[in-house]
């Protein structure tokens, strides 16, 4: 089985981060008054970046996996 490249390793990472700040940001917007919108900007640099790296492991996962004989 052949380890994961470094652009996987990073992908995970960015998951895995990704995670905690959707726990953090959840338990900041219970602080927030209740009738004023949540307006989450940071998602316009988030999502394009895990959209990116999930990207790249994908292809790589499949450009890179050996005929099976």
């Amino acid at each position: 089985m052949k380890s994961a490249s470094l652009i996987q390793r990073i992908t995970v990472s960015l998951l895995i981060g990704y995670l905690f700040w959707e726990i953090a940001v959840r338990i900041w917007s219970w602080s927030l008054p209740s009738n004023g919108p949540l307006i989450r900007a940071d998602l316009i640099f988030i999502y394009p970046m895990l959209l990116l790296f999930v990207s790249l492991s994908i292809y790589q996962y499949f450009k890179f996996q050996k005929p099976k004989q």
